[in-house]
């Protein structure tokens, strides 16, 4: 009876084992039983990898594609901009100095005193005799000795007009040197003027010079002042004439250092050659560039002075036109 009766309790625990239940009662919210080979708290808790789920989230993100504009955008520099010679001295604070004229004291006193002398010997000879004649003589002698004194004294008013217009400096000034930039917002270009100043005719106290201010176009050369080389001549050529001029220059130097007691002689000897150089310079008038300025001719003196890179720079400034 026993060995029956746990027959069928066997027979009973086995009809209701947890695979029975759940295929007899398929619910949801039915729980399985418990076991200690499934108890959560005997298991280790799973470790997980944050480093591989992110590297491949990373990597199922597709890389979107720059456009082109992005890409000249990012690897096109800046074009550089080209600026004239003209534009670089307007962008300058200050004034430049492009030219300076030698001393004229010489060939302004020949002028003059060649000048007095004409104007003395026309006075006197008119009036001795084409005035206040001799009695006795022809009638074509007054006439003759007239026209000699009006040759003379046209022969002294062009000795005396040859310091006239005589360039003595030339300076770059800029315009709107100090304009910040416009309602627009673009920097406003700078503007460039030429200052020309002039020699005055006679050394008179409390007359200032006489200065124009024009634009680098309205300057008109005849010729280059410093024109280029010859084409067979070599940037090595060229380098050598320089060197050999500079050791020229320093042995010149150093000869005048040494022999000081003849300094004087030697300043004497120079001065009379400038007196009489600057005297036949009153008659030939070597060495005038004559230069347009506004449409008016002026003169330039290109055998001494400074000028800023040998002349160079007032040519860049300038027209040249040869032949006007």
């Amino acid at each position: 009876m026993s060995a029956f009766s746990r027959g069928c309790l066997l027979r009973h625990q086995s009809a209701f084992s947890p695979r029975t239940i759940h295929l007899l009662y398929p619910s949801k919210s039915f729980q399985s039983p418990r076991f200690f080979t499934t108890s959560p708290i005997l298991h280790a808790a799973k470790k997980t990898r944050p480093a591989v789920a992110v590297r491949k989230a990373v990597s199922n993100i597709k890389p979107s594609s720059p456009s082109p504009k992005a890409i000249l955008q990012t690897t096109s520099s800046p074009a550089p901009t080209y600026q004239s010679f003209a534009t670089t001295l307007a962008q300058k604070q200050h004034p430049t100095l492009l030219y300076t004229a030698p001393s004229h004291t010489a060939f302004m006193v020949g002028c003059y005193t060649s000048s007095a002398f004409c104007f003395s010997y026309a006075a006197v000879n008119f009036w001795t005799n084409s005035i206040s004649t001799n009695e006795g003589l022809a009638t074509w002698v007054p006439t003759a000795f007239a026209g000699i004194s009006f040759f003379m004294a046209a022969i002294g008013t062009w000795l005396v007009l040859g310091p006239a217009r005589l360039i003595k400096t030339i300076t770059a000034i800029p315009k709107n040197a100090n304009a910040i930039s416009t309602a627009i917002g673009k920097a406003a270009t700078p503007e460039l003027l030429i200052e020309v100043e002039l020699r005055k005719m006679f050394p008179l106290p409390f007359f200032p010079a006489r200065k124009l201010y024009v634009k680098p176009e309205e300057i008109v050369l005849p010729f280059l002042i410093a024109p280029p080389p010859a084409k067979n001549l070599t940037p090595a050529d060229l380098r050598q004439i320089r060197v050999e001029e500079e050791a020229e220059r320093e042995k010149l130097e150093a000869f005048y250092r040494s022999h000081y007691l003849t300094f004087p002689f030697r300043r004497m000897s120079r001065a009379l050659f400038r007196l009489f150089k600057g005297i036949g310079r009153t008659w030939h008038r070597e060495g005038f560039m004559k230069v347009q300025v506004k449409g008016t001719s002026y003169k330039m003196d290109v055998t001494g002075g400074w000028a800023l890179e040998s002349g160079r720079a007032l040519d860049r400034l300038a027209k040249v036109k040869s032949g006007f």
